[in-house]
């Protein structure tokens, strides 16, 4: 009988990776996709933050532990305002915003163009409520996590052949596109970024691609 305990692991460890992943780009999208907000302030507050291998996930639990008996409203305002200067270049210091377009070389018609394709192709349309441009990184990231999500699916139906259709869109996408522009961007937010909070994203996101 043919010897499947060790394909079987390798699968089972694929698919765990993967969740974990999910998880973590899920997070990463919605901050970029969504305003800071009460419910977000307290997850984080409540939160048990203990130390971890994850440099991201230590640099927010400083944060939160040195801004823990804040006002919440001026936590709030101060993560809004360190949100707007990141993400929509609300600064004088050069920070660019999070935007494809903005980082690449190519024609920014181009790449939008490329970037519809991939989306149409995959079925991928943006949430209700987004109002954003499709370079936009959280949006790129929402593609990602979709696409890992399929995968894990392929996984978990035993379909290996699937599950690496989407893995190769995947890396196809991150080559073409996120990938290509994604660490730039880390390196400018941890530069510019005002708060703990927000340099431990920009950690985060190093981590997940």
């Amino acid at each position: 009988m043919p010897q499947t305990g060790g394909c079987f692991s390798m699968d089972a460890n694929r698919g765990i990776e993967l969740e974990q992943r999910i998880v973590l780009v899920d997070l990463l999208s919605s901050l970029f996709l969504t305003l800071p907000d009460e419910a977000l302030l307290e997850s984080l507050l409540t939160l048990e933050w203990g130390e971890s291998d994850s440099a991201g996930s230590n640099e927010i639990a400083a944060y939160i532990e040195e801004r823990r008996d804040a006002d919440r409203e001026e936590l709030l305002l101060e993560l809004g305002r360190d949100r707007a200067r990141l993400m929509r270049g609300a600064n004088n210091e050069g920070m660019r915003s999070a935007y494809e377009s903005l980082y690449s070389a190519t024609a920014a018609n181009e790449s939008i163009g490329s970037l519809n394709r991939f989306y149409a192709d995959a079925g991928f349309a943006l949430a209700e409520g987004v109002h954003d441009t499709v370079d936009q990184i959280g949006v790129e990231m929402a593609f990602c996590s979709v696409l890992m999500k399929r995968e894990s699916e392929a996984l978990r139906q035993g379909d290996e052949a699937k599950a690496d259709e989407w893995r190769e869109v995947r890396m196809c996408f991150m080559a073409q596109h996120l990938g290509r522009w994604v660490h730039n961007y880390a390196a400018d937010m941890r530069t510019f970024a005002l708060t703990g909070f927000y340099r431990g994203v920009a950690l985060l996101i190093d981590e997940a691609f």
